[in-house]
């Protein structure tokens, strides 16, 4: 029996690891040691820091892994491409993953490659920082290089707020720079694909709907995305552009993209699925289960077959996360699961006595919800429907 050793033990990896199983595939859990449910989950488990990639090579080495995966989150994803390419596993590679794990080396690989993306310049100190206020244009956003979703990223309008916000994306990251790129103002959008030997097996534009904090982020996803049809060539040029940048090969992508005065522009991608669900509503869009799409892969099998799909034979819905209105700690939640086939999934990761925030970033989440339907506006409207009947007390 083969066996995958999945980088992780929270309860995001339980899919992947379920999906291993079903497959017939004896799975190992690497994380540190703590009550994980990814632990019971897996056939075996065995301690390793994810973030260290000398420890998972001891850990895969140990176990006799024949591939390994992970999904929906950064941490992991070095020692992922370390592990691949010391042992010759199918997946990215290590110098794909320090293009993907580093801000400022992905978009140096995106302005080598001719991909479409917005200005920037790396930050060392605050007279680095003079010089690129005077180069760019105003709005910019500073960013940690080394940090997932929105920590350590923050959007300015003046001289006065780069500096000021400069201090707190230094407080955030664990290197030494930090860029200054050109704000991109438009629709933002994502897209999900995957790519096998060096081909991509689909390319999914997906609609965000957005938080407006500093920078907006998405709390929410959909497919189909209004504009697919009319960009799709666009959005497919920049998408092979990006694979031959960062040398991404035999791994799902996650892209960051947005259109602007009709042109598409690459705000970031990495080399694994994304998070807030995106796993499950590639998924369920193409009737397949993605996380097993994402093993199989890992695995040397083939993908390509199962994205085969009409866009009439595709299932539109919609994700979305939950959040708290205030802030203070659970008194209780109420939220009975509808009788309704098309929910897909209503969750919840609290517990009353837990503490909770005002949504700030993607880690205030409190839950998710996941419906389908015939299109997105039903899908909406269910959302809208369910949503009234959710209801979260908070004491402050």
């Amino acid at each position: 029996m083969k066996k995958i050793l999945i980088l992780g033990a929270s309860y995001s990896l339980l899919p992947l690891i379920r999906a291993a199983k079903r497959l017939g595939y004896r799975t190992a859990a690497a994380s540190i040691p703590g009550d994980y449910p990814g632990f019971a989950a897996a056939d075996e488990s065995c301690y390793a820091d994810i973030t260290d990639p000398e420890q998972v090579l001891k850990a895969a080495a140990s176990v006799g892994a024949d591939g390994i995966a992970l999904c929906s989150m950064d941490i992991g994803l070095r020692s992922q491409g370390y592990v691949n390419s010391r042992l010759s596993l199918r997946g990215p590679s290590w110098e794909t993953v320090q293009k993907c794990t580093d801000k400022y080396e992905m978009k140096k690989a995106f302005q080598c490659a001719g991909v479409h993306t917005s200005a920037f310049e790396k930050i060392y100190n605050e007279k680095d920082l003079e010089r690129a206020c005077a180069r760019l244009r105003f709005p910019l956003i500073i960013k940690a290089v080394d940090q997932m979703g929105s920590r350590g990223v923050f959007k300015c309008e003046t001289r006065e707020e780069v500096f000021s916000y400069y201090k707190e994306t230094q407080k955030a990251t664990h290197k030494e720079y930090c860029i200054l790129e050109e704000f991109l103002e438009g629709t933002m959008f994502g897209v999900e694909a995957m790519v096998e030997n060096k081909k991509p097996v689909y390319i999914l534009p997906v609609g965000n709907d957005l938080h407006r904090g500093n920078p907006p982020f998405p709390v929410g996803h959909y497919v189909p995305w209004e504009k697919e049809a009319e960009l799709k060539e666009k959005i497919h040029a920049e998408v092979y552009k990006v694979m031959d940048a960062l040398g991404a090969d035999n791994c799902p992508m996650d892209f960051d993209m947005m259109l602007k005065d009709g042109e598409i522009y690459v705000i970031e991608a990495t080399v694994r699925a994304g998070a807030t669900a995106l796993a499950e509503l590639v998924g369920i869009h193409y009737g397949i289960d993605y996380y097993e799409a994402i093993v199989k892969l890992a695995m040397g099998e083939p993908v390509r077959e199962l994205f085969v799909r009409e866009p009439w034979q595709r299932t539109a819905n919609i994700t979305r996360i939950l959040e708290a209105q205030k802030e203070g700690t659970v008194a209780y939640f109420t939220a009975d699961f509808p009788d309704d086939e098309n929910v897909v999934e209503l969750s919840f990761n609290i517990h009353p006595g837990d503490r909770v925030r005002r949504m700030k970033n993607g880690r205030d989440r409190i839950g998710q919800v996941i419906i389908k339907g015939q299109n997105v506006l039903e899908c909406r409207e269910r959302l809208e429907k369910l949503q009234k009947e959710i209801h979260v007390e908070v004491k402050p």
